[in-house]
């Protein structure tokens, strides 16, 4: 799901564009050929929901788009944003610069899997994530590696992410991620698995008479059994129209 951007301005690298989101007043820098963030991350950005000073952890933070809009949606919460590759990394780094959020973002390199070398347990109020979703052996791994790290789970599984997102999460803690709706039973077991227990799922489609492509999720650390299933998210409201929802979401 890639969105359609009000404007693209050209002061960046050869190999960059920076994208301007009207709606949040946030300009965003990505690579040309490298992962370029797409729908999903601001669906999830729009999903999750915060107190006032919460203490945020977003695992995989790429380019930084998710930490710098719920920055700007959130300002007294302060997020860190965690990221494996080098070059996103930097990408965060100078997105953060370019939207002044150095105050309410901080940036951490390292591997999910090692989240206890990097942060106590419990130490978080919310984990927000858009993982990598394709397991292995199933399907062709792009062979730019930005793009096969962000889509398949070479570096991280669902099962290890859960595990690190309920250590990260204090007790009443919240978790929120989006995820291929074709997961959603694995997603459900693992959650409670690792204490997560689910409290609200919306179901996201593309159009109103096709089946769900995404499931978005929150749930709560060592919550009460109790889910709430959301009205669907309709992406367009006809086949390259966007639906009113998204219209908003995107300021078109």
């Amino acid at each position: 799901m890639k969105p359609s951007w009000p404007e693209t301005v050209g002061d960046a690298g050869q190999d960059e564009t920076v994208d301007v989101w009207a709606p949040a007043e946030l300009r965003i820098i990505q690579k040309k050929g490298g992962y370029r963030f797409a729908l999903d991350s601001l669906l999830l950005s729009d999903f999750a929901r915060f107190k006032p000073r919460d203490r945020v952890l977003e695992l995989g933070t790429g380019g930084g788009i998710i930490a710098l809009w719920l920055s700007r949606k959130y300002p007294e919460i302060h997020l860190v944003g965690l990221e494996l590759q080098v070059g996103l990394m930097e990408l965060a780094r100078r997105n953060r610069i370019l939207n002044q959020a150095e105050n309410r973002i901080s940036l951490v390199r390292g591997d999910i899997r090692l989240l206890a070398h990097f942060f106590r347990p419990a130490s978080f109020d919310a984990v927000v994530t858009n993982p990598p979703y394709r397991p292995l052996r199933t399907g062709r791994i792009n062979p730019q590696s930005e793009k096969a790290l962000a889509r398949h789970e070479l570096t991280v599984d669902l099962e290890q992410l859960l595990a690190a997102s309920g250590q990260a999460l204090k007790k009443g803690g919240r978790f929120f991620l989006i995820y291929p709706v074709r997961r959603l039973a694995a997603l459900l077991a693992l959650s409670r698995q690792n204490r997560l227990e689910p409290k609200r799922l919306r179901l996201v489609q593309s159009l109103a008479d096709r089946e769900a492509d995404w499931v978005l999720l929150e749930a709560v650390k060592e919550g009460g059994e109790e889910l709430r299933v959301l009205p669907a998210l309709v992406v367009y409201k006809n086949p390259g129209v966007y639906s009113p929802e998204v219209r908003g979401l995107l300021g078109r």
